[in-house]
Formats: C-alpha cells, structure tokens, sequence
C-alpha cells in the first residue's frame, strides 16, 4: 500500500486534507468522512488507497518526515563536518514539530503510539535514525565524538527530542522548547555535549593510532622465544 500512495497526488490531497483535521480535533475524533470531504474526494478513493484511517495516518507520517528529511540531506553541504550536521539534524527536527504540530498530537497521544507500535518504530528508524546514525559514525571516524554505539546513541538521541519537545510539555503543563529558548538552548547543548570527544578520548585515540603503526601485526613487543633462537 505504501509504494502505491507514495508520489500519488490523490494521497497527497487527503494527506493535505487530514494534517489541518488532526491538529484541530485529533486522531480519534477525526473520521473518514471528515477527510473525504475536506480533500473533496469520495470514500470510495480513500479506499482504494488506505485501509482504514490508522493506514492514512502511518502514510501521511511517513511521507511527512520523508518530505523533510530528503530535502534536508539534499541541502548539505558536501564538505559539513559531522558537528555541524548534528546541529543541522537538531534545527531539522525543531522545524519539522514546529510546522507540523499534528506530529505533536501523534507522539502526544500515549494510548495512539500504543497503537501505532512498531509502524511508528519503523518511520523513526528509516527517516530519521538513518541520518543520525551515519552522522555518528563520521563523527566517530573524524574524532568529533567519543567512541559509542551509533544505534544505542541514535534512539537516546531521537528519545530524548521526543520526550522534551512533545511529551514533557504535556505531562507537565509547562511550556517546551518551542515555547522556551533557554530549554531549547539547554536541550542542544546536552546533546552536543553527550556525544563530544574529550581531550582524553582524542588521546586515546591518537594512542591507539600509533600503536597500531607502531606494531602492525599486533604483537606485544617482546621479541618471540622462535624468534630468540633463530636470532
């Protein structure tokens, strides 16, 4: 279903219909009807395209983030170092909650991510943990951040963004990032300082770079006993 709605421009016009539907009133009181008349289409094509209006609000959250996240890679500069991209992946995402707040009413919703489950798991991971995992890397091979597990990193990243942008504020009655520079200020820089190298891990590193020089094959140093009667 998803390669058949992807690039039809009928989904485009429910997905254009439904996004305005489900910041007002939300998913649950948000129906079919509701869509088939804002997109000005009949149920009879709603069907032939989705299954059900939990098919339409995975479809529309797919081609949402992908929309984003293609856009934004294509607008990298080729020679962005990984620092810079993790700051740009982070202006990314503020963008992308900020205009499309009926992704704040998705994540809000404890009981519709429940729901959702593993649909929601898998768009997360294609759109947006491909990019933070390849950023991690680099950074790791550029010496920008420390040595760590790119996919445990990528999900505390991507857990953490959702938790303080979308679900604190909620939770808390109090206003998030969007609303609170020095939250959002603050939100960054734990980020970027998390997964920043040290001076120790660059020496470390560097360390380790010479030894493997050094010692190519991976030998101690000490001269072998086969080695010692031969000599």
């Amino acid at each position: 279903m998803a390669d058949q709605t992807r690039g039809d421009p009928r989904a485009r016009r429910f997905f254009e219909a439904a996004e305005p539907l489900l910041e007002r009133f939300g998913y649950r009181k948000t129906t079919v009807e509701d869509v088939c008349r804002a997109a000005g289409m009949s149920k009879r094509t709603f069907y032939e395209l989705f299954r059900d209006k939990h098919d339409l609000l995975v479809r529309w959250m797919e081609t949402t983030i992908n929309d984003l996240t293609e856009s934004w890679e294509a607008s990298l500069s080729p020679d962005m170092d990984p620092l810079r991209r993790l700051h740009s992946f982070l202006d990314l995402y503020v963008r992308m909650v900020r205009e499309h707040s009926a992704l704040r009413v998705v994540v809000e919703d404890l009981d519709l991510m429940r729901l959702l489950g593993a649909h929601l798991d898998q768009i997360r991971l294609a759109q947006l943990g491909g990019p933070v995992d390849r950023i991690l890397k680099d950074g790791m091979s550029a010496g920008q951040f420390r040595p760590l597990d790119p996919r445990s990193a990528m999900w505390i990243v991507l857990g953490l963004l959702d938790t303080v942008y979308l679900l604190m504020p909620r939770v808390m009655e109090t206003p998030g990032p969007l609303e609170d520079p020095i939250l959002a200020d603050e939100t960054r820089r734990f980020i970027v300082s998390g997964l920043r190298a040290t001076e120790t891990d660059t020496r470390q590193v560097g360390e380790q770079s010479r030894s493997g020089i050094d010692n190519p094959q991976g030998t101690s140093g000490h001269t072998s006993p086969e080695r010692s009667e031969h000599a």
